[in-house]
Order: C-alpha cells, then structure tokens, then sequence
C-alpha cells in the first residue's frame, strides 16, 4: 500500500457530497434526466397508491395513528427514488448548492428543474392511467376512489398562503431526509434515514408537488367518469367533489405548492446549509495564482523533483463520475487529477481527457462515464531526488522522437523540419503530470503548469496552505 500526501477535506461533508451529487445530476443528458424523473414520477404515485390502499377504510382506527401508518407505508416512494436513482423535483431543488457556489449557472440549473418537473409529471399521469384501466377505484365497493377523491378534495380547500407553507414543510422534511443520506453509500442505512422525515410530512398533512400530481388528477378523472351506480355505491354526493377541476388544482394546489417545495428544500435546507458551512466554498482552491511569496530560493540546476512537488494532489477513485472530477478539477485550479485505487495511482485524466468525456455526453447523448473510462496512463514516474531539469526535458519533449537514431546511433530525419516543428512533433503523451516517488511511496505530484510557472520565473504559493494534511489512502 502506498501512503499518498492527499488534502485535508474542508468543510461540511454532507454539504460537499450534497454538491457532488448534484452536480451529478445536473450533468446528466437530457433523455437520461428526463427518463429517470419519468420513474420518479411512478413511484411517488405507487407510494400514494400504497397510502390510499392502507387507510381506506380505517375509519374505526385513532386519527394519529392511521396517519401514522399512512406515512410509513407512503415512505416507499422516497425510497424507490433513493436507492433506485429516480430524479424527484422535490430533491432537485438541493442543485441551489453548487449554484450558490457558482459551479453551476442559473440558466442549466432551472432547465434541468424544468425537465425533472415535466418527467415527472409523465410519471405520475401514467399511473394514474394504468391505475383507471385496472378498475383500482371500485376496489371495496367504490369506497376506494372515493377516499382518493375525498383526499384530493381537501387538497383544493387551502389557501394560497397556506399551500405555499405546507410545501415548505413538506419539502424541508425531503431534503433533509435526501440530506441524511449523503452521510452513508448503504442503501439499506438510504432507505431507513428517509422513513421518518416522509412519515412525518405525510401524517401532518403538508403538501408534495409531485404526490398531488398523481393524487389530484386520479380524484378528477375518478369524478368524471363515476356513473350513477358508482355514486349510489358510495352513498356519496357527486355535487360535494365538483370543485375537482383541472383549473382549481393549478391554481389552488399546483402553482403554491410547487413554490413552497423550492422555498422548503432549496432555501431552507439547501442554501441554509451552504450559507452556514460553504459560502468559502467547500473545496479549497489550491492554484498558483499570483496570491503569494515565490516558492523556491534554490537555483534551477539544483532542484529536485521533491522541491517542486505539490504534496496536496488531487486524487480521485475510478469510480467517480467525469462531471465531478471537472468540477474539483475547475474549483480546484489543477490541470490534472491522479486516480488511485487501493493506494496505488493507476491512471491521470487531463483537461482534454474530460473535455472528450463531457463532448460524448453533451453532445452524443451518452452517460457521464466513470473516471477509469476516461483516464490515461501514468506516462512519468520520476524519483525525488531527480533533477528538475532533467524532468523538464523529459516532459517537453520525447527525445528518441525529436532526435532519431538508427541502429548504429547515428541521428536520422536530423534535417527534416525546423526545431520547432520537430519539437511539436515530439510532444510526449500523458505530460499533464509526473508522479514522485521517495522510498516506494507516492509523495506527490508535479504538473506541467506548475513546472512552466517555475521555468518562466512566475511560480508563486498559495498563501496559507495547511502543510498538515497528510491522510493514508487505502
């Protein structure tokens, strides 16, 4: 096992994994988004169908506790969406993070709202559709569709200002159960950390966009294709349901409702929690902007590669996503990030590594790939102790190209193009890094910026770099 010099994690952690989650997100293509808040939308309204299912009929049961019951079982919506990676408008809003943190722009931000909303919508409506085609509303004599209408009833009777407070409330508990789950990879610990947040929203009645979505055109579509028979099973009035109107339910439950969600989830969960933890920015910049004392007092002849050595590089597991490492990478101001997998660095990814991984994606609508998709060999392992000039050499030009020798050592090609053409010619592959060893461990890396920086005399330090931050990668 190599012990690698990586850096000391700064700030929240649950906010800096609720960033790169979101981000994640955010960075997903179109279809995929779109295609993943359509399964949202299905499970929301499998949950409300479980709900409506387990309360119908409990009338004789005490009030708290069929509610109880209710958000329990309605809790399975959460975590389909969770564990099985669905997109829920409601959780989507916790993209304000990277925003707040100027990683992600406005205009991306509310595009991708848009397509989670509209996806999910598509979700909820065909439930709603194969759930009237089932014949779900005569289940129980009727008593059923009746409970579902009798829901969606109430949902139209708030006010304004009461929806948007009851959004609020019901998306403060979402996110915060979505915020919790950040702290484990278990789906298990996921799926038991959403429970209660989603059972107590559900048995004090606040209001989730998405639910209504399902809950609210399954009354109205219930109400207008109920018959006579249906009516006189029920011993129900049609006339107390005839506010069931596509209008009312925009205007009375959708627009506020949605509102208050984004006030709930995104300002009081997620810029709350950016505010008190992150306003810095939760990943410290570590470039060499012009912000310091010059590095190095040696002259250049007598550096070593351990002079130079950034102690503090940024290692990522192949496993994670390109869209983050170019987010750490950006934020970070490196131009190249070492994987490492089980304390061993087995690959490096540069700016045109990622740039190709986000050009399939954006713009041949593939996924996002894994980091160990997209890397490149390590190209220059260099001892400490070796000379800066030496690697500076081996990393502008690959030699054996630029001055070709045949068997009997003799230069060939030696007057085929200027010096700088061949130069170019001869530009050695994987040159964004070099990793330095000392004694069979990885002390750190140099990149080709920082070593350019040095040749042109405008290497500089960050000013106050913590020098403390050694941690064992395993």
């Amino acid at each position: 096992m190599l012990s690698l010099v990586a850096e000391k994690p700064k700030g929240d952690p649950l906010l800096m994994a609720a960033e790169k989650a979101a981000l994640a997100k955010a960075s997903k293509p179109t279809r995929v988004a779109f295609s993943l808040a359509v399964l949202a939308g299905i499970y929301i309204g499998i949950a409300f169908t479980f709900y409506i299912t387990v309360v119908t009929g409990a009338g004789d049961m005490p009030w708290g506790i069929s509610r109880l019951l209710g958000g329990l079982v309605f809790s399975l919506g959460l975590i389909l969406v969770v564990v099985g990676g669905a997109e829920l408008f409601t959780s989507t809003v916790l993209t304000v993070v990277p925003w707040a943190s100027g990683r992600l722009s406005g205009t991306r931000m509310l595009a991708h709202w848009g397509r989670i909303y509209a996806g999910n919508i598509v979700g909820a409506l065909s439930l709603v559709a194969l759930l009237l085609m089932a014949g779900q509303p005569d289940l129980l004599g009727g008593q059923w569709g009746l409970k579902v209408m009798s829901v969606a009833s109430h949902k139209l009777e708030h006010t304004f200002a009461q929806a948007v407070a009851l959004g609020a409330l019901c998306n403060l508990l979402v996110c915060l159960g979505v915020w919790m789950t950040f702290a484990t990879d278990n789906a298990a610990a996921k799926a038991g950390l959403v429970i209660l947040p989603v059972a107590m929203f559900v048995s004090a009645g606040f209001e989730h966009s998405i639910a209504n979505l399902f809950l609210v055109p399954l009354g109205i579509a219930i109400f207008q294709l109920a018959d006579a028979g249906f009516w006189s099973a029920v011993g129900a009035d049609p006339a107390q349901f005839a506010h069931l109107t596509v209008g009312n339910f925009i205007v009375h439950n959708l627009i506020p409702v949605t509102l208050g969600n984004v006030l709930g989830g995104g300002l009081f969960v997620g810029l709350f929690h950016w505010w008190i933890h992150g306003q810095r920015d939760p990943i410290e910049t570590n470039s060499t902007a012009l912000q310091g004392v010059p590095t190095m007092t040696k002259p250049l002849s007598q550096m070593t590669a351990a002079d130079l050595a950034d102690t503090q590089p940024l290692l990522v597991a192949p496993e994670a996503n390109v869209a983050e490492v170019t987010a750490q990478l950006m934020a970070r101001g490196r131009g190249a990030a070492l994987v490492v997998k089980a304390g061993e660095p087995i690959g490096l990814v540069d700016e045109q590594d990622l740039l190709q991984a986000c050009y399939l994606a954006n713009f041949e609508d593939t996924q996002f790939v894994p980091v160990e998709q997209a890397m490149q060999p390590v190209a220059f392992i260099v001892e400490a102790d070796e000379r800066i000039t030496k690697l500076a050499c081996r990393m502008a030009v690959d030699e054996a190209k630029m001055y070709p020798v045949n068997d009997g050592g003799y230069l060939t090609s030696y007057n085929i193009g200027s010096l700088e053409q061949r130069a170019k010619d001869a530009t050695p592959a994987g040159n964004a890094i070099a990793v330095v060893m000392q004694e069979g461990r990885v002390i750190g890396v140099v990149e080709k910026r920082k070593l350019l920086a040095l040749l042109t005399g405008t290497l500089v330090e960050p000013k106050g770099q913590d020098e403390s931050s050694e941690k064992e990668v395993a």
